[in-house]
């Protein structure tokens, strides 16, 4: 690496700043942050990742000699010229330091451009970073303040509600659909939990029977979110048992978009457990709940085509691809509730056509889907690991590695989607068939490193739909 001058430095430091200030206030993680540096700046990855978390040399450090503490070693006289040498590749850390530092930073050696110790065990660089990267925690009180207001209504209404309160209900749904990608799915789902209870205890007071219809209603399509966010949690028997909910409170009340979409979703969940006949079962019913173009698309795409791809049913695949296409084509909406849209559409095209040995349509698809989406966001995620998974078809490990650790990198842990993480293994199982070392070990140490999923902390009961 060239050498800079003070100047040239400063400015470089400068701009490192600057591009962690607007990760910050984007919400993007540090591994993001890290990535953004490196891709913009000359610097090693040591560097980076120091500088992601606006640490001076110092505190880094601060933190090192902690870590060695920890260890029950004796720091040896650790000081910011030595950091310095090892950010500039002069000299390496030794093993003890290398293992500080990779416990300080939390993430593999190979992420900081060190090599692993010799006998090293490989989980020791996994537990919860205890530092944090300058700016605030994230801030969930607009969140939260949502289903305050429902809490604080029906106190003014009293314990059976009112029409202020149900009102409130409808706004809170609304604002938890709309901000489904902005949280991460524990702490949105706790609060979705939080105003599903608040309608069940309605629910447990005398109600006109109009007023009962419509809360049980709303109780379904929350039960609806709580399931989605369960499965993207990778809590499979949660999602079954909270869709089969709103699907009975759907077919109950007479709504059939809630009860078509919680089969779909119940389809879902069913595929991602690889129980393809099942999924294609409930695939059928919610085809037959499915009343306009959008949700016949969203029915043939979300629901038939993965199963019947996967069940060597190729024909059927084909038919179903080209139903979703041509009813997606004559709809009138931009997208359903809980975000079925184009983008959704090519990337179920895309896991279809690879699936049945097509990875030219699979990668086109799904470069179609990626640019329909925000960096960053989950559809981008789903994406751009389906267009992984064709780099990996096409027998390119380096570019599905690279397009597999973009992900990791823009995407916090706690927002990363359950159907993206399991992507990502199945794109990893692929590529280590053929050659299990090198960059594809590393893109499996990264998926080894995620933190498990956290369930919501809150509960609800279940909505007994009568």
């Amino acid at each position: 690496m060239a050498r800079m001058t003070r100047a040239q430095r400063a400015d470089v430091v400068r701009e490192a700043a600057r591009i962690r200030f607007e990760g910050q206030r984007a919400g993007r993680s540090v591994d993001a942050v890290a990535g953004e540096i490196g891709r913009r700046l000359p610097l090693s990855a040591l560097e980076c990742r120091r500088l992601a978390y606006g640490w001076t040399r110092s505190q880094l450090v601060s933190a090192v000699v902690d870590a060695l503490a920890a260890r029950g070693l004796a720091d040896p006289g650790l000081s910011e010229a030595r950091v310095c040498r090892w950010e500039h590749g002069d000299t390496s850390p030794s093993a003890d330091y290398a293992e500080a530092l990779a416990a300080v930073f939390g993430v593999a050696p190979s992420r900081l451009g060190l090599a692993v110790p010799a006998g090293a065990d490989p989980a020791w660089y996994r537990r919860p970073q205890p530092r944090e990267q300058g700016a605030a925690l994230s801030d969930h009180t607009p969140l939260t303040a949502v289903t305050d207001s429902v809490a604080l209504q029906l106190e003014v209404e009293g314990p059976a509600g009112g029409p202020q309160t149900r009102d409130r209900v409808h706004r809170a749904l609304e604002y938890y659909v709309e901000r489904y990608g902005d949280y991460p799915p524990a702490v949105i789902g706790r609060e979705v939990h939080r105003c599903r209870n608040l309608v069940v205890g309605m629910l447990a007071r005398d109600q006109t029977e109009p007023h009962r219809r419509e809360l049980r209603r709303l109780g379904g399509w929350l039960s609806a979110l709580v399931g989605n966010f369960a499965f993207s949690a990778s809590d499979y028997t949660g999602a079954h048992i909270h869709l089969g909910t709103s699907a009975r409170l759907g077919g109950d009340v007479g709504d059939t978009r809630l009860e078509g979409w919680s089969l779909g979703a119940q389809s879902m969940v069913a595929q991602f457990q690889y129980r393809d006949a099942d999924a294609y079962d409930l695939a059928l019913q919610a085809r037959e709940l499915a009343g306009d173009d959008l949700r016949k698309s969203q029915s043939a795409a979300w629901c038939e085509l993965r199963p019947l791809a996967r069940m060597g049913r190729r024909s059927e695949a084909r038919d179903a691809a080209a139903r979703a296409q041509r009813h997606m084509e004559a709809a009138t909406e931009d997208h359903g509730r809980f975000g079925f849209d184009r983008a959704q559409l090519h990337l179920h095209l895309a896991e279809a056509a690879l699936d049945l040995g097509e990875t030219a349509d699979g990668r086109r698809h799904a470069t179609a889907s990626q640019d329909l989406k925000t960096t960053g966001s989950g559809g981008w995620a789903a994406a751009t690991a389906v267009l992984a998974r064709a780099a990996a078809g096409r027998r390119d490990a380096v570019e599905a590695v690279g397009l597999g650790c973009a992900v990791l990198d823009a995407v916090p842990a706690d927002h990363l989607r359950e159907t993206t993480r399991r992507r990502l293994w199945e794109l990893h199982a692929e590529l280590s068939s053929a050659d299990p070392t090198g960059p594809v070990r590393e893109l499996g140490d990264r998926l080894q490193a995620l933190a498990p999923h956290v369930p919501p902390a809150r509960s609800s009961p279940e909505i007994n739909g009568r």
